[in-house]
């Protein structure tokens, strides 16, 4: 069982009878959104059918009604989408009253629950105005404020909707410290342990653009990220260019741990079999009496604070091909990580070998580089783990 709530359907034309004309045809269409309603057993509320005719302020458009078999529709100025108000010139002023509204209320709340002769502690109302009042106040702030300060510079717009929440955030603080009303604004969120307002955007904003940049592949959102990334834009900037652009975080320098590698129940079973050498000796005596047609060594190391690995593929009668990477200064690497990446370039040399009726066998001195094939790879690292897995089925098939 299935429920449809909060759709939304949108048209981009240049003039709004051409809008109107294309969403009339989404919901009256062969198989559009009347026939699916029909059909699903879901039928539509049309009363409840909002339309917002979006444009620039100084747009000289007209507005004109949706007109449907069943129900005409006036443009509003602004409605509610998933919490967010959007304004027909995507302007935030009803946006940012609702949530200084929320945030007024709230703290209204938590104002009865302290009196001085019973009530909350100063502890558990500061517990109870950071765990409910900040989320309802800065729900989806990184949409209709974009961060505080890009590059050290205070961003146009902003210091209104701040001075707005500074106050919401004062009132908080002198309930959390039942402090006098004369008393300084900095002094209350020293006391009260509270960031400062545009510290406390700029926080969350920057959460939200970390958790974009950590997208995995497989999420809708992660080309968009991509492409906002990569592209400049001078003029129209989405909040999320201004998101980006503000902590200039690269998606390629964050490992994605992925939540799902595999089937639980086929964790163990590999394209290969894995043979760890009691000691030293035993593996070098190993290496030298390997009968297999095609040999490849990978290594992983750090020299002068720099890491490094190599993998080399030797088969008789050819020459042998070698392949070498830089990963970069000792702080950003670790020896682990590069012995999976050996593991990685060496199967990247089997894969374009011949390996039809071919025997391979690779040598690693890491037995926890091993080991991680035997795991969850889940842990950090184990990506590279992955990529090499992959690469192993494709030359087993």
């Amino acid at each position: 069982m299935a429920y449809v709530d909060d759709l939304v359907m949108i048209a981009i034309v240049d003039m709004f009878p051409e809008a109107h004309n294309k969403l009339s045809s989404m919901m009256m269409r062969a198989g559009g959104v009347a026939e699916w309603s029909s059909q699903h057993n879901s039928p539509l509320e049309y009363s409840k059918l909002v339309l917002v005719d979006f444009a620039h302020r100084c747009s000289p458009k007209q507005r004109e009604a949706l007109r449907l078999p069943q129900i005409e529709i006036q443009p509003l100025v602004s409605t509610k989408y998933l919490g967010v108000i959007f304004n027909q010139n995507l302007e935030w002023k009803e946006q940012h009253a609702q949530a200084i509204g929320k945030g007024a209320s709230w703290t209204m709340q938590i104002r009865r629950l302290t009196r001085p002769s019973w009530g909350l502690t100063p502890g558990n109302a500061r517990r109870l105005y950071i765990s409910v009042t900040i989320p309802r106040v800065l729900y989806a702030i990184d949409v209709w404020c974009v961060p505080p300060y890009i590059d050290g510079q205070r961003q146009r717009g902003t210091a209104k909707v701040t001075g707005q929440l500074a106050t919401v955030q004062r009132s908080g603080a002198l309930v959390i410290t039942g402090s006098l009303c004369t008393s300084a604004t900095d002094v209350l969120d020293a006391t009260a342990f509270l960031l400062p307002t545009p510290n406390l955007a700029d926080k969350w904003c920057h959460r939200v653009a970390t958790r974009l940049v950590m997208l995995p592949k497989e999420h809708p959102l992660h080309r968009i990220v991509q492409n906002k990334i990569t592209g400049k834009i001078k003029r129209h900037k989405s909040p999320l260019n201004c998101l980006l652009a503000a902590y200039r975080h690269n998606p390629r320098e964050i490992e994605k741990i992925p939540v799902t590698v595999r089937n639980p129940a086929h964790q163990g079973i590999l394209p290969f079999a894995i043979s760890i050498a009691g000691s030293r000796e035993d593996s070098i005596r190993e290496a030298e009496h390997a009968n297999e047609e095609i040999q490849v060594f990978a290594d992983g190391l750090a020299i002068d604070r720099k890491v490094g690995v190599a993998a080399i593929l030797t088969r008789a009668g050819s020459p042998p091909h070698v392949l070498h990477l830089h990963m970069g200064p000792e702080s950003k690497h670790t020896i682990h990580e590069a012995e999976l990446v050996g593991i990685l370039l060496a199967m990247h040399l089997i894969s374009t070998e011949k390996y039809r009726s071919t025997t391979f066998v690779l040598g690693v001195d890491n037995q926890v580089a091993l080991k991680a094939f035997q795991s969850t790879l889940r842990n950090p690292g184990h990506h590279l783990a992955r990529e090499a897995l992959q690469i192993a089925n494709q030359v087993q098939k």
